[in-house]
């Protein structure tokens, strides 16, 4: 299998853990069996809406579809290039190469306003503002 090819055992063996067939697939994607043949034997390609639907009925992540949709298990890996081998950045090495937020290498504005602002604990600052409070504040 080359690295463009789709897959197909994969997708088989996903359909035969549901109990199901192409057909029950190409029913659920209101595609006709010839189409799913032809995606799954790589003749055709799988638009992402497919590979979103195709997801939901195999009840699995769609990255899994997507690893599989291209075949082999590189991911979304390089596939022309090699991984870079050379030293660590900065010249440093060893289990904290890539540990960027130890103290000594963090800008000195980092921290700079701790403690000056206090959030109550029962305030979501994730919710949404109440609608009329802003239009009190901008259209009054």
């Amino acid at each position: 299998m080359t690295g463009d090819q789709i897959d197909k055992s994969w997708f088989s063996q996903q359909l035969k853990r549901k109990g199901k067939s192409q057909a029950d697939l190409a029913r659920f994607l209101n595609l006709d069996r010839s189409a799913v043949t032809r995606m799954l034997n790589g003749d055709r390609n799988m638009s992402v809406e497919e590979q979103d639907r195709i997801a939901e009925y195999l009840e699995i992540p769609v990255g899994d579809v997507a690893l599989h949709r291209r075949g082999g298990v590189a991911g979304f890996s390089e596939n022309n290039q090699t991984a870079y081998s050379g030293p660590a950045p900065s010249g440093r090495s060893g289990p904290e190469a890539g540990n960027v937020s130890t103290a000594e290498s963090r800008h000195p504005i980092f921290g700079c306003m701790k403690g000056t602002i206090t959030v109550m604990p029962d305030v979501d600052l994730t919710k949404p503002v109440d609608f009329e409070w802003g239009e009190k504040l901008y259209n009054e």
